[in-house]
């Protein structure tokens, strides 16, 4: 995204907004069920379920999860990519256009320096923020992802527990969500203060 913001109208500018319309255009559970039907059925690469078949108790429990979360990764990072760049590239665009930037090329800093260390440190805290909402809604559970690799996580366990009026689970993980959302605002804050000292206290 960095890079396609410092060259509007590139070729790597087009590719990542094409990618990224195409990206954000296709259904989760759609790409879930085409990376399913190809590494699974197809192919026989990857397992169709995100949950391992062995117990959590087992010493291979752990890389088993990680073989098994694979095409769920896959899955929402090919969503999740496109749209992410291009979010990347035009907070770039509009900083790359800022004065001091303007100021410091004409005092004959390195571009790569320029994008790298100056602008993508001053359009980081907005990216900052829409990135910590979007963890913490992450991490809370993805329905659609999980019903479509059946991985009981959050978001399934939240829906079903509505679904039944089950008013403990209801409540206890609408309180692990809470604070998972104060947790991601929290750290957001203390990166603000890495990239743009300003907002720092004494």
């Amino acid at each position: 995204g960095a890079l396609a913001g410092s060259k509007v109208g590139s070729v790597v500018d087009r590719i990542t907004s094409a990618f990224a319309v195409i990206s954000s255009s296709f259904p989760v559970w759609w790409v879930g069920m085409l990376m399913i039907f190809m590494f699974a059925f197809t192919y026989h690469i990857f397992p169709a379920r995100a949950t391992p078949t062995i117990l959590p108790t087992e010493p291979d429990y752990i890389l088993a999860l990680l073989y098994h979360m694979t095409l769920p990764l896959i899955t929402i990072v090919m969503i999740g990519f496109g749209t992410w760049a291009y979010l990347v590239r035009n907070f770039m665009v509009g900083t790359l256009q800022e004065d001091f930037i303007t100021a410091k090329k004409a005092i004959g800093i390195n571009k790569k320096k320029i994008i790298y260390k100056h602008a993508l440190k001053n359009a980081a805290p907005p990216i900052i923020t829409i990135l910590a909402l979007s963890l913490s809604g992450s991490l809370g559970g993805a329905i659609i992802t999980e019903a479509v690799f059946d991985w009981p996580g959050m978001g399934r366990l939240y829906f079903e527990a509505i679904s039944v009026m089950d008013l403990p689970i209801i409540i206890g993980a609408t309180y692990v969500l809470t604070v998972l959302f104060l947790i991601s605002i929290f750290v957001a804050d203390l990166l603000y203060g890495y990239f743009d000292p300003r907002v720092k206290t004494e």
